[in-house]
């Protein structure tokens, strides 16, 4: 008489896991100036802002998970968040073999490690979905308090790019600027 015996087996998978989002776009920068005269205003402005040159010309400033990248010569901005995490996920799958010992075993306990693999791979995958998702509101965060910032680059080296081109025309006898608002007025001599 056959006699059925449970088989279980317990496996537990441990992994770095990493997501991350990016976004790209483009500086609207007036060509009031050549634009290599403006990108030296747009770089000069980034540096004050804390961003730093990189080998291939480009501004870049870290900031935790986030690094917002700026091409000073085209005006591409591109802002990039990553995020990593370690996770270990367990399980446990039980089957039942009429034999204790022998082929009909091993090929119970073969399959119920294959499925108990996949649903690990499955859990690790949510943990994936649920870090990308925290990557992608971490960017979204970081773009509102982004956007501002960036208007404020762009509106100063518009000002310069106005004061180096009313000085190419003419002698400036007055300048008058209200932050506030926004607006400039430049006097000169022809």
């Amino acid at each position: 008489m056959s006699r059925a015996y449970r088989i279980s087996v317990k496996e537990s998978v441990a992994r770095d896991i990493r997501a991350g989002d990016e976004i790209c776009t483009q500086l609207e920068l007036l060509g009031i100036l050549s634009p290599e005269a403006m990108g030296q205003l747009l770089r000069a402005e980034l540096g004050q802002r804390g961003f730093e040159e990189t080998d291939d010309g480009k501004l870049v400033r870290q900031q935790g998970d986030l690094t917002v990248t700026v091409d000073p010569c085209n005006g591409e901005v591109s802002v990039k968040t990553v995020a990593e995490k370690s996770v270990v996920v367990e399980g446990q799958r039980e089957a039942t073999a009429w034999d204790d010992v022998g082929p009909l075993r091993k090929t119970v306990e073969d399959h119920a490690r294959e499925l108990l693999a996949k649903e690990l791979e499955k859990k690790i995958q949510k943990e994936n979905d649920k870090l990308q998702e925290k990557a992608t509101a971490s960017l979204e965060q970081h773009l509102n308090d982004l956007q501002p910032e960036l208007a404020q680059i762009v509106n100063k080296v518009t000002r310069e790019a106005l004061k180096e081109k009313a000085a190419t025309l003419g002698t400036i006898t007055e300048i008058s600027e209200d932050e506030k608002s926004g607006s400039m007025t430049i006097k000169i001599e022809v």
